[in-house]
């Protein structure tokens, strides 16, 4: 499913149009970057946290031409699923 996808999903099962879901699910994604991009956690109850990784800088290989070459540190998210969508996941 990709974000069109999503959009047209919320619509068929709530009253709105898809413009106002896409602007929600934008408005969605823009507020868990910004919270990110602060260094919080976002924690929606049932489904799951997110929480900003500081990955620190290393050594890599070029896998082409074998060339080592220094990755750069930089921040990625990490995602704990919560105990809710792993029990729907398993059907227990």
């Amino acid at each position: 499913m990709n974000k069109s996808d999503l959009i047209k999903s919320i619509s068929n099962r709530t009253e709105y149009t898809e413009t106002v879901c896409r602007n929600m699910v934008e408005a969605l994604m823009a507020i868990l970057a910004e919270e990110l991009d602060e260094g919080n956690g976002i924690v929606l109850q049932g489904f799951g946290s997110f929480s900003p990784w500081h990955q620190t800088g290393r050594a890599g290989r070029n896998p082409r031409t074998g060339k080592t070459c220094m990755i750069t540190p930089r921040i990625s998210v990490k995602f704990k699923p919560g105990k809710l969508l792993l029990r729907k996941l398993n059907k227990k």
